[in-house]
């Protein structure tokens, strides 16, 4: 026996171990019994062979002296086994004849027919019709060859026949030789070479693979390389491509090298003469440390045949991505310069960070930033990306104690516009109860929220400012229109005994930063109209809100529950005012008590049916009612004047006996259980439907003054949702006066303002299910809806555009992933919105197409203008609700259907369609279209996508999943020259 700790790797194991034979003064165990194996010829037997589960080598059961002999401490064991063992003492040979004849050292194990050692040429020889080589220091699968295995033990070389292994490199390769020579490495890496002619490699794992790499020549370097050339590939037993090299990294870990380059086939020979060539990803990428890694990448599109709507570009991205594991932090910051021929640059930042300072404490940031939202929309050929919104997030959380603190803020870019609309900072500081004995509790919370808009591209009352230069030509400037709104607020409620005592102090300034035209009217005579400009509008207001909760009675049953409360007159308004009207003094409104009682009982009955699939349903009804009375109080004309109200008509101040009514209906129903064993409390339970109403208010006083309707609601709205159809929400909204409800001038008059609605559907879903059992169709059971995936979510969808990465390398084609699952689904989602339509003077009504006339020889411009202007919702205008009085602006009605349809054709086969369909424009805003396979070791990819601004893609992608590298893409990108951009 050998002195432990000998290190054998690979095939210097089994020439080691026999050696010890003839020159060693060890103890050799053997035994004359041994069991067979065989394997048939050809090449799927071999690759079925090789990585068959654990080959079972079974030893003869020792006997009483060999088990000493085992079990002896401080040694390292060499056992052989065969039919006959020969020893030729004078020529220093051993020989191993049998029906299977190995031999191992430690765990390495070597298995033939006939094992010869000659201890005077150091040479080991192995024969047989399947030699099997398991050393599990080399790796976790057996080296099988025929016929001949031939190892020289001082030069560490050797040869082998017909030889099959694999490799693992994250994914298992097989590989194969004719004829293969290989030689043993002592040194710490232990990357012992081996080299193979006529070979082949594949990493199915099938018995027959589907399909392989025959190479010439095959050179393999553990844990280092493996290099083929040249390959032919072959599907089955067809050859269909040539490559002149296949290279496959089969080191550990992280490490620096050149990033493979994302082209298609018809970047190296073009389809058509008008294809622009376009290159991705080609870079290097360095592996600093196990923490840090880098990389740096180069975009490139060709300027051949350029035009001023695509010029072609080059663009730069750097990555770097880290994790320090003691301050419990990981993130990523990328950098990308883009350079268009005409001259034109974007720049693009993006900041992705996670740290965890304690359990309670933590920090999250996502930032993207662009310099010019026109090249990046203009320059995106994936349509998700072109209408991406360019988002940030940061969020800070602590906790001490009872208290908690988030601290964050937000930032939007819009493609193609130059708007930023940015939210910080947000504070809000909340607190758990706070006791103060058994008779007082107090939870206190304080928030801050400011929020900005910049360079606001919507329509106003000015579109530029005109003035005088230094040479006393009359010049004009576009007018920079920016916005900001900031809210403080504190709330103190505490509770005594059982009342309740809600305390809260607000602090809000609005400012839009632009000149605005408000209609100036005299307070106590209509007919006094004045037009004036203001550089600038603002409304700063001071709030005090305070209510009493006495104790609820009725509990369980009508759930009555009196209040007493301290109320402004002007709810539209703060108790202290200050505006550009005013000066900058603030005016007072005068506050008033208010007495109510409301009830919110709950009345249902249930339906026992006796048969179908129900076994009973429960209609409820919540109905809420409540009754506030107000009495009648003054407001000074001084605080009319500075919101720009008129005393004419002014309900405000008048007594109020109000009666407010809401309700919500629910149908649920009991499913019957298909076993009778199971008790009834645990029956499922679905919601049929659910209908909830806006809550109607009905001032009896307001209907006596004024002569008409006492409605006080300026919206009503209804909602619809079922847990027949996952996903469906249905909702109407209405505007119920024309005019402002707090006039005597304004007129009960409903009017549409919006539809939405959207639907689920899937073969688990119960209305098809309940279809089909009507048309006497059977559906196979499920757990739940089961679709293919396919690309990235649809234009709008909340997981896609909001906070992705801008810059780094990311590719134009969106991740197109290869079915799975089996199934259908069909997801719809409509919008419809719309304006009321004022009556009165001081009405613009915006006509996106006709303002961007003079842009229509450019489609891109043309297409941006459009956004810009559609883009208008606000009715007051491009900023805030400061007074009123100013422009009111009449958006274009939106009316659009998005419509994600996700199917299987076959097993392996399936489809997926995104689309948005506009009604107003009458055209498909976007396409995206998928076909997707799976080909066990391939996956195809079939897309069709057309972006917004009218560029377009086709893309072939086949790429091996063992080595995404190995890929087949073909690429038709372009923008159509006679794409005129939206029509009416």
């Amino acid at each position: 026996m050998n002195p432990p700790g000998s290190l054998w790797v690979g095939i210097v194991v089994l020439g080691a171990a026999l050696a010890n034979v003839a020159a060693w003064p060890e103890i050799s165990v053997g035994q004359v019994t041994g069991g067979g194996m065989r394997t048939t010829s050809g090449v799927s037997a071999n690759v079925s062979d090789s990585l068959r589960a654990r080959r079972e080598i079974r030893w003869a059961e020792a006997d009483s002296v060999m088990q000493a002999l085992l079990q002896r401490p401080g040694y390292s064991i060499t056992r052989y086994q065969g039919s006959q063992v020969v020893f030729r003492a004078g020529e220093h040979v051993m020989l191993i004849r049998g029906n299977r004849a190995q031999v191992a050292r430690d765990s390495a194990i070597l298995v033939g027919d006939t094992i010869e050692y000659n201890d005077s040429t150091q040479v080991v020889l192995a024969k047989g019709d399947t030699l099997i080589l398991r050393d599990p220091a080399r790796g976790p699968d057996d080296v099988v060859g025929r016929r001949l295995l031939r190892y020289d033990i001082r030069t560490r070389e050797g040869i082998v026949y017909a030889v099959t292994t694999a490799v693992e490199s994250g994914e298992r390769w097989v590989v194969h030789g004719g004829a293969a020579a290989f030689k043993g490495d002592t040194t710490a890496a232990g990357a012992a070479s081996f080299y193979a002619r006529n070979g082949w490699l594949t990493s199915c794992q099938e018995a027959e693979p589907h399909y392989h790499f025959a190479a010439g020549e095959i050179k393999l370097i553990s844990k280092n390389v493996l290099v083929a050339r040249p390959a032919i590939l072959y599907i089955a037993d067809i050859p269909v491509f040539w490559l002149p090299f296949v290279f496959q990294d089969v080191r550990e870990g992280r490490r620096s090298g050149v990033i493979p380059p994302r082209f298609g086939f018809t970047e190296i020979v073009r389809n058509s003469p008008s294809y622009r060539r376009t290159i991705e990803n080609l870079g290097y990428y360095f592996a600093i440390n196990d923490y840090v890694d880098a990389q740096v990448t180069m975009d490139w599109r060709s300027d051949a045949r350029s035009n001023a709507s695509d010029p072609g570009w080059l663009k730069f991205n750097g990555l770097i991505r880290y994790r320090v594991r003691d301050l419990f932090a990981s993130g990523e910051l990328g950098v990308s310069h883009h350079y268009l021929r005409d001259g034109t640059t974007n720049q693009q930042y993006s900041l992705t960070h996670q740290q965890e300072f304690s359990q309670r404490t933590r920090l999250s940031a996502s930032l993207n930033y662009v310099t010019n939202t026109t090249v990046q929309r203009n320059t995106a050929f994936n349509p998700f990306t072109a209408m991406q919104t360019i988002a940030s997030q940061l969020n800070y959380q602590t906790a001490r104690g009872p208290w908690s603190l988030s601290l964050g803020g937000s930032q939007r870019q819009y493609p193609g516009r130059a708007q930023i609309d940015r939210t910080f900072p947000t504070l809000n500081v909340t607190s758990q109860p706070i006791a103060v004995g058994d008779w007082l509790t107090w939870r206190p919370a304080f928030s801050l929220s400011s929020s900005q808009s910049f360079h606001i591209d919507q329509a106003g009352d000015f579109g530029y400012r005109y003035f005088e230069s230094a040479s006393g030509i009359v010049d004009s400037a576009r007018v920079d229109r920016n916005t900001r709104s900031t809210v403080i607020r504190f709330d103190t409620p505490v509770e005594i005994f059982r009342f309740s005592w809600r305390n809260a102090f607000s602090l809000s300034d609005r400012l839009n930063d632009f000149p605005e035209r408000r209609t100036i009217v005299a307070v106590n005579d209509t007919s006094q109209k004045t037009v004036r400009v203001f550089r600038r509008t603002y409304v700063t207001s001071f709030d005090w809100e305070t209510s009493f909760s006495l104790p609820a009675f009725s509990q369980g049953r009508w759930n009555v529950s009196p209040s007493v409360q301290i109320q402004k007159v002007d709810g539209r308004s703060g108790l202290l005012v200050r505006t550009e009207r005013t000066g900058g003094r603030f005016v007072a409104q005068p506050l008033r008590p208010a007495f109510g009682l409301g009830i919110a009982p709950t009345l249902y009955k249930i339906y026992t049916l006796p048969f179908g699939p129900f076994a009973a349903i429960r209609h409820s009804i919540n109905p809420t009612l409540s009754y506030q009375y107000t009495p009648r109080v003054e407001v000074s004309d001084e605080f009319l004047a500075a919101n720009g109200d008129t005393r004419v008509g002014y309900l405000g101040g008048n007594r109020q006996n109000v009666v407010s009514l809401g309700l919500n209906t629910v149908f649920e129903a009991k499913m019957r259980p298909a076993s009778d064993t199971i008790p009834p409390e645990q029956w499922r339970k679905i919601r049929l439907l659910s209908i909830g109403f806006t809550t109607l208010a009905y001032d009896f006083e307001r209907a006596r003054v004024t002569g008409s309707t006492g409605l006080t609601n300026r919206n009503f709205g209804v909602t619809m949702r079922s847990d027949l159809l996952p996903g469906f929400d249905f909702g109407v909204d209405w505007s119920l006066f024309q005019g402002d409800p707090v006039s005597d001038t304004a007129t009960f008059k409903p009017y549409r303002e919006a539809i939405r609605g959207s639907l689920s559907l899937s073969a688990e879903s119960p209305l098809v299910r309940g279809i089909a059992r009507l048309l006497g169709l059977e559906l196979p059971a499920g757990t739940g809806p089961q679709v293919p995936q396919g690309p990235a979510p649809a234009p709008g969808a909340p997981s896609f555009v909001a906070g992705q990465p801008i810059a780094g390398s990311i590719s134009r084609i969106a991740a197109l992933g290869p079915p799975s699952g089996r199934g259908w689904q069909w997801n719809l989602t409509y919008s419809s919105q719309r304006q009321r339509p004022p009556r009165g003077s001081n009405v613009v009504v915006l006509d996106p197409l006709a303002d961007c006339q003079p842009f229509r020889g450019d489609p891109l411009i043309y297409e941006v203008c459009v956004s810009q202007r559609t883009a208008t919702t606000d009715p007051t205008g491009p900023g805030l609700e400061t007074t009123r009085g100013g422009t009111y602006f009449v958006a274009p009605a939106q009316s659009n259907v998005q419509s994600t349809l996700s199917f299987h054709l076959t097993e392996k086969w399936g489809a997926q369609w995104n689309t948005t369909y506009d009604f107003t424009e009458r055209k498909f805003a976007s396409h995206v279209a998928t076909l997707t396979r799976e080909m066990h070791d391939w996956n195809a990819v079939f897309a069709f996508m057309r972006a917004p601004n009218g560029n377009f893609a086709f893309n072939f992608h086949i790429a091996l999943k063992a080595q995404p590298d190995i890929k087949f893409d073909y690429d038709r990108r372009s923008y159509p020259r006679g794409y005129t951009g939206p029509r009416r």
